[in-house]
């Protein structure tokens, strides 16, 4: 049996969410049931629940606090109407973030996840959030275009590429625009497989299909899934120069 937490302050949304897991996921036992962070955060350490619906802003203190703050880790789903907070909550190592209004089959996924998760070994969220474990890198990226928003996991994107204001975000299935500036998303990426080979340019080093030199001696990357190869500036070069010419 699995014990769930929910915390929810309104209690539309709170009653619904309790109904759909007893419904979606029956051979799970809700415990107990907050309206408030505080209260959330009494519950989850006297109870100890195996998972935690939590609503991120509950007026007193957010659902990303009750995680950092509680003693006991658990599995942790976040619930809420702000998709600002999908990158944190993932980044700290949430299972999933439910975007009100969600569907019922989302909400299906979700469970499903959860029930994968829970064979493995137990999260150690305090510790994921406190950063006291290694070093955690940006692993999912909120993209908006128009009135639809993707998350799009890290390892999918092929380069990014700074445009004056904005960083072109390529992947396989499209390319998007972040305001942001480039360095303040390479702080936030792998280095080991986020390599900067311009200073407008981060490519993904595990989609490169080879390197490639012109006659002039140009390197350029040649990467999979799309044709257009991807210069690499001279102050660049040194890292590629283990790899050959052919990689």
């Amino acid at each position: 049996m699995t014990n769930v937490l929910i915390a929810e302050d309104e209690e539309i949304l709170r009653l619904s969410l309790i109904n759909k897991i007893q419904k979606f996921w029956p051979e799970a036992e809700i415990i107990a049931v907050a309206e408030t962070g505080k209260e959330a955060l009494t519950l989850m350490e006297n109870l100890k629940p195996d998972v935690a619906f939590l609503d991120i802003q509950m007026g007193d203190v957010s659902g990303l606090e009750v995680v950092c703050e509680a003693q006991h880790s658990c599995h942790v789903v976040f619930v809420t109407a702000y998709d600002k907070y999908a990158i944190q909550a993932f980044d700290s190592g949430a299972i999933d973030y439910l975007l009100k209004p969600y569907s019922d089959s989302r909400l299906k996924n979700c469970i499903e996840r959860l029930k994968s998760r829970l064979t493995d070994l137990p999260i150690d969220m305090f510790n994921i959030l406190q950063g006291l474990t290694k070093k955690t890198y940006l692993s999912r990226l909120r993209v908006q275009i128009g009135n639809k928003l993707w998350l799009i996991p890290i390892n999918d994107v092929i380069y990014f590429k700074a445009c004056g204001r904005y960083i072109e975000v390529v992947t396989e299935e499209r390319t998007s625009l972040l305001k942001l500036p480039l360095k303040s998303i390479i702080q936030q990426l792998d280095p080991e497989y986020f390599w900067q080979v311009h200073r407008s340019t981060i490519i993904n080093i595990n989609l490169l299909d080879h390197i490639r030199n012109s006659e002039s001696e140009q390197m350029f990357a040649v990467m999979k899934h799309i044709d257009e190869p991807i210069k690499i500036s001279r102050s660049f070069t040194n890292q590629f120069r283990n790899l050959g010419n052919d990689c």
